[in-house]
């Protein structure tokens, strides 16, 4: 599954790993991950991550890299966890000299320039990087462990949406065995602040619900200064709308400073992902989303009478 990808690392000594625009748990861990994969394999490769990551996780887990234009130029760029070169955070990855991708969204078929191993099937890119490991025989480090086992609980929300349990469990058995640090992934990943218990609050009272069964949530930027809760922020309050009887699909629209918007949908039914093309955006069949070019609510209507036309037909 892995050979094209691996024959092409074997060619270069500098490799640079990119992720995708808004780095998440699996963005961040997918880069950390293969990196030390590599590290593993070939020793003594240059391999860095660029892009912002998760600060949240850096008392834990890598910094990011700096890394020069030269590198870059002379570098294999792999792409994890997005399906094609716009989606990344790090605009110089069109500038490297070969590229190859390893995700698990919806492919889109834009992604021609080299190898790529695509499986919509597995729960989370770390979920594909961890069978990787297993596949070629690494023994990954704990640092590595830690960051696959931290995209695979997050992509997954903590195994709530697993397509198949037999397999996502033995994997993580096999990162907790390399010695994933669980503790602090479920520390991190707790831990709150008031800012946050604020936009919790105000999702809880301020969510609307369309006449066919989305639930949702608009953040203008004014609201969210007011707050003191950036637009990744809030977006990722998403899930506290899930699950409520009788509303299988929610979503929120964020506002950026830059006058942009972050849109998040999330599906326990029916397949959303189309949705999110539509506007511009992708990821999974239930878990998807998109940037809108600004706050327009004629735009976020007619979003939301798409989402309830496919609820509507998810019901007949």
């Amino acid at each position: 599954m892995f050979e094209e990808i691996i024959s092409l690392i074997k060619k270069y000594d500098s490799i640079v790993i990119f992720g995708h625009i808004n780095p998440d748990g699996d963005c961040y861990g997918s880069q950390i991950g293969l990196r030390e994969i590599i590290h593993a394999l070939y020793p003594n490769k240059k391999v860095f991550i660029t892009g912002t990551g998760c600060p949240r996780f850096f008392s834990f887990l890598p910094h990011m890299d700096v890394v020069s234009d030269e590198v870059i130029k002379e570098s294999l760029a792999i792409l994890v966890d997005g399906n094609d070169l716009p989606r990344m955070e790090d605009k110089r990855v069109f500038d490297c000299a070969a590229w190859a991708k390893v995700d698990h969204h919806i492919d889109t078929n834009t992604f021609t320039e080299g190898p790529q191993v695509v499986d919509t099937n597995a729960n989370s890119c770390c979920d594909i990087l961890t069978g990787m490991a297993q596949e070629l025989g690494v023994d990954i480090s704990p640092i590595g462990a830690t960051a696959l086992l931290l995209g695979i609980i997050t992509d997954s929300a903590r195994f709530q949406f697993v397509t198949d349990y037999s397999v996502s469990f033995e994997r993580a058995k096999y990162l907790i065995d390399h010695g994933a640090d669980t503790t602090n992934i479920n520390r991190a990943l707790a831990k709150t602040d008031e800012r946050s218990l604020k936009g919790r609050g105000y999702i809880i009272t301020h969510y609307k619900k369309s006449k066919g069964g989305v639930i949702y949530i608009v953040y203008s930027k004014e609201k969210l200064h007011r707050l003191q809760l950036s637009a990744n922020a809030a977006s990722n309050n998403i899930n506290l709308l899930g699950n409520i009887e009788g509303y299988p699909i929610w979503c929120s629209f964020a506002e950026y400073d830059d006058g942009r918007v972050r849109v998040e949908i999330r599906s326990n039914g029916p397949i959303i992902q189309p949705c999110a093309a539509r506007i511009g955006g992708g990821g999974h069949a239930y878990a998807s989303g998109a940037t809108l070019p600004k706050l327009d609510y004629s735009v976020i209507d007619d979003v939301i009478a798409d989402l309830d036309r496919v609820l509507e037909e998810w019901r007949e």
